[in-house]
């Protein structure tokens, strides 16, 4: 086995049903730029493989999946704490609600191991999003000024510094 974490953030690659187009952007159609995964084989994602059995988890997810985050934690063996969102700026409207954030579930196992004096982490980031599926760089900053290492971040797209990356889409930083 190799590294054990103490902190990882996951942000795995939904499969997502839009107006019965699976798979689709919003608003264009067309393809997800990236493979995406059932709900089945994310619950049965191998997270031991990279957990410290003191471990704290950032879990990306988007509302219509938070029900199935919490099968998720159970199986996976970390307790609920929190929730974070992310203000996008800008959003998509789905039936009748025009969703502009994305959530972040703190989760945990063994003791927290996040910072509980000075700056904390905050529950509501406000940034303007960029490209599909990137997350906002203050997040990165918040979670390596506030956790332990080693970090890692899981369904990575690019290198964050403070954390090693996972995933088969990683792109080096970029501002």
């Amino acid at each position: 086995m190799g590294t054990e974490y103490k902190t990882i953030v996951i942000d795995p690659p939904w499969s997502v049903k839009n107006n019965l187009k699976n798979t689709k952007f919003y608003r264009t159609g067309k393809p997800m730029p990236y493979k995406s995964m059932s709900n089945e084989e994310i619950i049965n994602f191998q997270i031991n493989d990279f957990a410290d059995e003191q471990c704290d988890l950032f879990l990306w997810t988007i509302t219509s999946k938070i029900p199935l985050c919490f099968e998720i934690l159970k199986k996976w063996g970390f307790k609920y704490m929190d929730l974070i969102a992310w203000d996008k700026k800008i959003g998509v409207p789905v039936n009748g609600i025009y969703r502009q954030v994305e959530w972040i579930i703190y989760a945990y196992r063994g003791k927290m191991g996040i910072n509980k004096s000075g700056k904390f982490i905050r529950t509501i980031i406000t940034e303007k999003r960029k490209e599909h599926s990137r997350k906002p760089d203050s997040f990165y900053e918040m979670i390596k000024n506030n956790t332990q290492e080693p970090r890692i971040d899981i369904f990575s797209r690019r290198k964050i510094e403070g954390f090693d990356s996972w995933g088969d889409e990683i792109k080096e930083s970029s501002p």
